[in-house]
């Protein structure tokens, strides 16, 4: 009996998204432990990041390492996120492959060369 294939071969999305981490930015700290000033409440320390300059290359979440640091578009806030991504064929809107990367800004790329 002849099989009709549910999706196409040539017609695919790649659709991607911001996953929140499930990090607080206080975990948000620098690589450099000796930078860190000893906080005046060990329990819940007060943290103020106003002026302070946070990148990925600079600082990392000490309650989830693989969280970076993203934002979903300009004037928006950076959050703690992973980049989550689905492989959808077009003509029937099938979701064919869905993968969590790193939030580093070419996951939709690296999805799609697959």
């Amino acid at each position: 009996m002849y099989q009709k294939g549910w999706a196409s071969d040539e017609h695919f999305t790649v659709d991607g998204t911001l996953m929140e981490a499930w990090a607080n930015l206080k975990s948000f700290q620098p690589k450099d432990r000796s930078k860190i000033d000893p906080p005046d409440d060990p329990g819940n320390p007060t943290v103020n990041f106003h002026g302070e300059k946070r990148s990925n290359q600079t600082h990392e979440s000490t309650t989830d390492a693989d969280g970076k640091l993203a934002r979903k578009g300009n004037r928006k806030e950076a959050k703690l996120s992973f980049r989550g991504n689905l492989l959808v064929e077009n003509r029937n809107g099938l979701i064919i492959n869905t993968e969590l990367f790193e939030a580093n800004g070419t996951a939709e790329r690296d999805t799609a060369s697959v």
